[in-house]
């Protein structure tokens, strides 16, 4: 059984060492979690610094969200053969293994944030 918590220490320690920074605590709704890369967002339910990722330690799984979409379909979809499609929806990847490929694809997902980010206006 793998332990959470230290799981999400070790994807925490992934994407700040990674992004260059820690996380900061975002909540929005009920969505309470750290969150890196921010960028200026709008719906009709809110409007401000929203982060490109985001992290949750839920009671199953490592929730590792990210707002990223290219040619309008959502990044994560690429990686369904990596996680398995249980675990990936449109904007949220659940972590419950920590394998190389997951570590691989996970690094990957925060390169081409990094890289929307960069070319987009940051906010933080």
């Amino acid at each position: 059984m793998i332990d959470l918590e230290q799981l999400y220490q070790q994807v925490e320690t992934l994407i700040e060492q990674r992004v260059g920074v820690e996380g900061t605590p975002f909540v929005c709704g009920k969505f309470e979690g750290l969150g890196w890369l921010y960028y200026h967002y709008k719906c009709s339910t809110y409007e401000g610094p929203y982060p490109r990722i985001s992290l949750k330690q839920q009671k199953n799984a490592i929730h590792f969200y990210i707002m990223l979409w290219i040619d309008g379909v959502p990044v994560l979809e690429r990686y369904i053969e990596v996680f398995g499609k249980s675990a990936v929806g449109k904007g949220c990847l659940r972590i419950k293994k920590w394998e190389d490929k997951h570590i691989n694809a996970v690094l990957e997902l925060i390169d081409l944030a990094i890289e929307k980010t960069k070319n987009s206006k940051a906010t933080k």
